[in-house]
């Protein structure tokens, strides 16, 4: 076990530590622009693009996961890009500043809300999110996106868990936020 945290990010328990990365290109002042591939699932599949300004500025996050059941899906960050353990090991809802569940301006920073897939079981998706960095200390690569089986509550539920998770069920599929390669890769 020793050997496995020295070869992961003492920040987000990913595999691979981006944190140098992030810096080179909050130094470069590009545009950041990070991507995830939805895994563990046998069924549920996605990718999922984050951009935001190496300046700051909200983030946009898009994306298309097949494979839900029709209905609402509730969609969020969470704390570790370690999934060593299926998406059980992506702890739980990214949330620096330590406060309860909720929707997508309050409540924690990996709140998103929910995304709605058609009949088909496809949900596509745009979210301009105020609060999710891809730069500095509060940056979300090597974290980890998690979509889950029930629809989000976003704290309004009238119990403890959904002041945690929002009641939100299942985890159904789940992959690490990267930097995607810049222009001279």
């Amino acid at each position: 076990m020793r050997l496995k945290e020295l070869n992961s990010c003492p920040r987000t328990r990913a595999k691979q530590c981006q944190c140098e990365n992030i810096a080179i290109s909050e130094a470069q002042g590009d545009s950041i622009i990070a991507q995830c591939m939805l895994e563990h699932s046998n069924t549920v599949k996605g990718v999922i693009l984050c951009m935001q300004s190496a300046k700051g500025g909200p983030t946009l996050i898009k994306g298309t996961i097949s494979g839900l059941p029709p209905g609402k899906h509730g969609f969020h960050i969470h704390e570790f890009g370690d999934l060593s353990k299926g998406c059980e090991s992506a702890g739980g809802h990214y949330n620096p500043d330590n406060v309860d569940h909720g929707n997508l301006d309050n409540g924690h920073v990996g709140d998103l809300g929910n995304i709605k897939a058609d009949n088909l079981g496809v949900a596509k998706f745009s979210i301009i999110a105020e609060r999710v960095d891809l730069v500095g200390a509060r940056s979300i690569v090597g974290r980890s996106f998690v979509v889950h089986s029930d629809e989000d509550d976003l704290g309004r539920g009238g119990d403890e868990e959904s002041l945690i998770t929002g009641n939100a069920g299942e985890r159904l599929a789940c992959g690490v936020i990267t930097l995607r390669g810049d222009k001279n890769d």
